[in-house]
């Protein structure tokens, strides 16, 4: 751990509770991070399989998890958990799927999916086209009638 200064190496170091790591873009917040999840798997004997690192993007959980890859020996690793706060929460709900009532294949929908899931359904069960508008004060404009859907008979 030499390449950390002292503020850094402090942060690493500390275990006396939740610590903030506050600092601008490239000053080693990464390194910190990194360096602390080894110090505590190798120093502190805490199993992998209880550390939660989370970020913000997928490209930065991939590169945090590589970086402790470096860092930690044979199956120390092992367990260990880096990923998005999204992914994060989707982990633990598919983990949990049955607590929460929900079947083992559930799907989350976001605003697009949904469009394109009515969409179909509009189509192939009452013959018409759902319309819909990029802006919320247009939406009124673009709303089909109720009488300009008929129920296809089966």
């Amino acid at each position: 751990m030499s390449r950390l200064n002292p503020r850094q190496q402090e942060a690493v170091n500390y275990v006396g509770g939740p610590l903030l790591v506050l600092a601008g873009a490239g000053s080693g917040k990464t390194s910190v991070i990194t360096r602390k999840i080894a110090y505590l798997v190798q120093q502190c004997g805490i199993r992998a399989q209880y550390i939660v690192a989370v970020t913000f993007t997928n490209k930065a959980a991939r590169e945090m998890k590589e970086r402790v890859g470096t860092l930690l020996r044979g199956g120390e690793g092992k367990g260990l958990t880096v990923s998005t706060f999204h992914n994060l929460g989707l982990n633990i709900i598919r983990k949990e799927h049955e607590r929460l009532g929900y079947k083992p294949g559930f799907s989350i929908f976001d605003e697009s999916d949904i469009k394109a899931l009515l969409t179909d359904i509009m189509q192939k069960e009452y013959s018409c086209l759902l319309y819909t508008s990029p802006s919320p004060r247009d939406r009124q404009k673009y709303r089909m009638p109720s009488s300009a859907c008929k129920k296809k008979k089966q």
